[in-house]
């Protein structure tokens, strides 16, 4: 008996499930689910008409939108914006308090619920930028948009603020129902090398997208951005001077050429690089090249090394001066241009340290100098886009110990760095491959 029950009961749960099921799929075949009718790509297709009217280019360079159009920029049955997450991140390039104003009234206007953030507390003040400047506007209807404004700096690069920098950001956001983690950009100071953008139709909808999508996302991800300290060095002037002999603004002078034809070579090869050593200390110290240093540092991941760095250098007028170690050990170049030096240094990554190598080449000594680990970020020194260690203050300290503020007019790269070591010797007949000195 209790057999006979027990399968009528499965018998009539087995009837729900499968009437269930025909209910289910007799409301899609009469109601089909169209998510661009749940979807409000009228509350972007808004912002875009807005943008237009005052002349501003609406760039997409949201994270999602990119890789899914990559994906499927040909299947036209799939919505990109349906299963965006939000909020969707948008730039347009930042044109004047004025053009911002009219913006804002016409994004009110059209019953956004806006949020305006401005640079109002910056950590460093943005050298050739007003104070107080406009960052970015969170903008809702039914969905938030992140639009961020991207302003222009002189070195030829466009720059966005940290949200961190306007005091009522996390009120903004809290009212909008997110939080930092929500937002792609703006956790912190970013830089973008200008690019190339075309009109692409997104779920019918027009935007400008970057044309190298893949080129683009890369460099997002490695975007951020520092400010050097005019404070510090405001307070460095004052206590020790400004030189401002002709020679030193002459050696100034050349040796930003030099880096600056650096970078053009390295840019087009392709290979990172970070301002080090000497050159380093005037950018964090002074936010200037230190004048009676006579040559020009820079630091070389040995991962980014390019075999075609000789030759590229040297087919532009670059003469070598030396090439010590190896490129699996100690390997370091250096390169003469109008009397000024250039050092380039390569790191080597270990689990806890980074450290390039030393060599002395009348004895073979090699040196070792071990730095904390750090990443890389973009700043703007003497209006150029260089790389610095994020971690700066770390890495000046590690080379130059606690007292880095007071200048040192006896220095010897032997001994006087607190993170230098002896790494052994080179044996003597391996000195012809890793002690070439050059007149």
């Amino acid at each position: 008996m209790m057999k006979n029950n027990t399968a009528l009961h499965l018998c009539v749960i087995a009837g729900l499930i499968l009437l269930a099921a025909q209910l289910s799929l007799f409301a899609l075949l009469m109601y089909p689910y169209n998510k661009h009718s749940v979807l409000p790509l009228d509350d972007i297709m808004g912002i875009v008409n807005i943008t237009s009217k005052l002349h501003l280019s609406l760039l997409a360079i949201d994270n999602h939108i990119l890789h899914q159009y990559l994906n499927h920029r040909n299947d036209k049955n799939v919505c990109i914006l349906c299963d965006a997450t939000y909020p969707l991140t948008f730039a347009v390039l930042f044109r004047g308090l004025k053009h911002n104003e009219n913006l804002l009234s016409m994004f009110e206007e059209a019953g956004y619920k806006t949020f305006l953030m401005y640079n109002s507390n910056p950590t460093e003040s943005p050298q050739g930028l007003a104070p107080n400047i406009p960052l970015c506007y969170l903008l809702k209807r039914k969905v938030v948009v992140h639009l961020v404004l991207f302003h222009e700096r002189e070195g030829n690069f466009w720059w966005h603020g940290d949200v961190h920098s306007d005091p009522d950001a996390m009120d903004h956001l809290s009212l909008l129902g997110l939080s930092i983690h929500k937002l792609q950009l703006m956790k912190h100071e970013g830089a973008f090398e200008k690019f190339e953008s075309e009109q692409a139709a997104i779920d019918n909808i027009p935007f400008l997208i970057p044309k190298d999508i893949v080129s683009f996302l890369r460099d997002a991800a490695s975007s951020r951005y520092i400010e050097c300290s005019h404070k510090t060095a405001d307070i460095f002037h004052k206590k020790f001077g400004k030189d401002t002999t002709h020679e030193a603004l002459k050696f100034k002078h050349r040796a930003w050429k030099l880096l600056s034809r650096a970078k053009t070579l390295l840019d087009k090869l392709g290979v990172r690089f970070w301002l080090s050593s000497g050159t380093c200390l005037g950018y964090f110290r002074q936010c200037d090249i230190i004048p009676y240093s006579r040559d020009v540092d820079i630091g070389i991941f040995i991962t980014d090394y390019n075999e075609q760095i000789l030759s590229e250098f040297i087919a532009h007028g670059f003469t070598l001066k030396h090439w010590f170690g190896r490129v699996n050990d100690s390997l370091e170049l250096s390169f003469m241009s109008n009397d000024i030096k250039l050092d380039i240094f390569f790191f080597y990554e270990e689990d806890y340290w980074v450290w390039n190598g030393g060599t002395q080449a009348r004895t073979g000594k090699k040196f070792k100098y071990k730095f904390p680990r750090f990443s890389l970020c973009w700043t703007e020194f003497l209006e150029l886009k260089v790389r610095v260690p994020c971690e700066l203050r770390a890495y000046i300290e590690a080379n130059y110990g606690s007292e880095w503020f007071t200048p040192v007019s006896q220095w010897d790269w032997k001994s006087s760095p607190p993170n230098v070591q002896e790494n052994g010797v080179w044996h003597r007949e391996e000195w012809p491959h890793v002690i070439q000195v050059y007149n």
